[in-house]
């Protein structure tokens, strides 16, 4: 099984666009690349098992989502049956440019050459996420890339099933772990600075990292 091609339109976001309950709000946070997804690609080098077609379950140290989660936070899990939304981009943040490669070759791997790598800049942190995926970087070399941002991977223009691809394939890569969110229409206009504030805030209720 492979990421497939890109085979429909990019839609913008729209005011009436979401019928997402409240608590996609801002974005769809799927927790580390370590963490235990309950699915699997169908590679050769794998478990030769087909995607378990069951509401998808992220832990933590083989924990269940704790409570205050579920109610505190705009967490979601992800759903195969989501629809591309967006342009085929990762964006990056907090990553070094010299991890660029690797994560290439992950997408060649899983036949998706046709995404497009961005990386965060310092101009892109005060505008919206739609901007910043729609940002045009040929050459990542010449890219100044924002320091000290958090490590986050903002998956756009994927279904929900190729991005459980890419995630469940991520460690592959031996790169440090990566918090990934996908873009939503609700996430859309809202700002790089704001979407952080959330997504690492939800991250430290999945894994306990801001408690005493």
């Amino acid at each position: 099984m492979s990421i497939s091609s890109l085979g429909s339109a990019i839609s913008r976001p729209t005011s009436s666009s979401s019928s997402y309950t409240y608590l996609v709000s801002s974005s769809r946070i799927f927790g580390l690349a370590t963490s235990s997804l309950l699915w699997t690609k169908n590679k050769p080098h794998h478990t030769n098992t087909k995607l378990k077609q069951q509401k998808p379950c992220v832990r933590n140290s083989a924990q269940e989502i704790p409570q205050t989660l579920e109610e505190d936070s705009k967490f979601v899990p992800l759903d195969p049956q989501d629809p591309r939304f967006g342009p085929p981009v990762l964006l990056l943040l907090g990553l070094q440019l010299h991890e660029a490669q690797k994560i290439q070759e992950l997408l060649k791997e899983l036949d998706g050459e046709f995404m497009e790598i961005v990386f965060c800049t310092e101009d892109m942190i005060p505008r919206s996420l739609w901007e910043a995926v729609n940002t045009k970087q040929p050459d990542l070399n010449r890219v100044n890339v924002a320091k000290s941002l958090p490590r986050i991977c903002f998956l756009s223009g994927l279904t929900g099933e190729e991005m459980m691809m890419f995630i469940d394939a991520f460690p592959e890569t031996g790169l440090e772990s990566v918090v990934f969110a996908a873009m939503v229409p609700n996430s859309a206009d809202k700002p790089i600075f704001k979407l952080i504030e959330e997504i690492m805030g939800d991250h430290e209720l999945l894994t306990g990292s801001g408690s005493s």
